[in-house]
C-alpha cells in the first residue's frame, strides 16, 4: 500500500498521465501477488492521485487531474496573493475529510443503492443527462447565455468518435486517434494550463507576483475570510 501510495503521489502530480492509465500500466506487477495485496497496492496508488492532482492546480493552475479542476478556479487565485501554504492546507485536509466521509457513506449506501441502480434504463439515463446540462447552464449565474454556449461546446467535444450504437466515427476527419474521441484529461490541462502558461511567459513574473505579506499566523476567525 505505500509502494502504491508513492506512485499514486508522483503520478497525481504529472499533469496528463492520470490515475486509470497508471492503474493500467501497474496491473502487470500484480499477477504474482496476493488478492489482498494486490487490492490494496492498486487502490492506494488510484486513491492518492486525485489528491495530489489538486497540487499543481492550487500552485500553477494547470490540474492534475480531471476531478482537480475546480481547485483551480480558488486555489490558484490564492497563491496569486501569495497563500499557497493556506490553500494546499486546505486542500488537502478538505480531502482526507471527505476520503473518510465518503467511505463510510459509501458502506452504508450500498444495499440501497445497488437495487436502485440495477433498476436504472435509457429513460432514467437521458434525464439525468438533462438534470447535468441544467445545472450548467444554472450554475452560471447571470450570464446564462455562456453557460448555454459552453454546455453546446461540451456536447460538441462528447460527439466526437466512434458511436457506441451505430459504430460510425463522428468528426474524427480521418484521425484514428480521434475514434476514441478526446480525452478528458488533456481538455482540461489545454484549456487550463496552456492559457496559463501564455500569461506567465508574458508577464515574465512569478506566480505569486513577488507578494511577500503572508500571514504567519492566523487566528480561528481569519481561516476561510480571504483576508490576511
Amino acid at each position: 500500500m505505500l509502494l502504491g501510495v508513492a506512485i499514486g503521489f508522483v503520478v497525481g502530480i504529472l499533469p496528463g498521465l492520470g490515475g486509470p492509465v497508471t492503474l493500467a500500466l501497474m496491473l502487470p506487477f500484480t499477477f504474482s501477488m496476493e488478492p489482498i495485496e494486490a487490492f490494496a497496492f492498486l487502490l492506494g496508488m488510484l486513491v492518492v492521485t486525485a489528491t495530489t492532482g489538486d497540487i499543481t492546480s492550487v500552485l500553477f493552475g494547470i490540474p492534475g487531474e480531471a476531478t482537480s479542476a475546480a481547485a483551480a478556479l480558488d486555489g490558484y487565485p490564492m497563491t496569486r496573493r501569495g497563500e499557497s501554504g493556506r490553500a494546499l492546507g486546505a486542500v488537502l485536509f478538505s480531502s482526507a475529510l471527505g476520503s473518510l466521509f465518503g467511505a463510510v457513506i459509501l458502506a452504508l449506501s450500498i444495499p440501497v443503492v445497488r437495487p436502485v441502480v440495477l433498476a436504472l434504463s435509457a429513460p432514467e439515463f437521458f434525464a439525468l443527462t438533462l438534470l447535468g446540462l441544467t445545472f450548467v447552464v444554472t450554475l452560471s449565474g447571470n450570464q446564462v447565455l455562456k453557460g448555454f454556449l459552453m454546455a453546446a461546446l461540451g456536447l460538441f467535444v462528447a460527439l466526437i468518435g466512434v458511436d457506441a450504437q451505430e459504430g460510425v466515427p463522428r468528426y474524427t476527419f480521418d484521425q484514428l486517434y480521434l475514434w476514441d474521441g478526446i480525452g478528458l484529461i488533456p481538455l482540461v490541462i489545454g484549456l487550463f494550463g496552456g492559457a496559463e502558461l501564455l500569461q506567465l511567459m508574458l508577464s515574465k513574473k512569478s506566480i505569486a507576483g513577488g507578494s511577500s505579506d503572508v500571514p504567519t499566523k492566523m487566528s480561528g476567525s481569519d481561516w476561510g475570510s480571504g483576508t490576511p
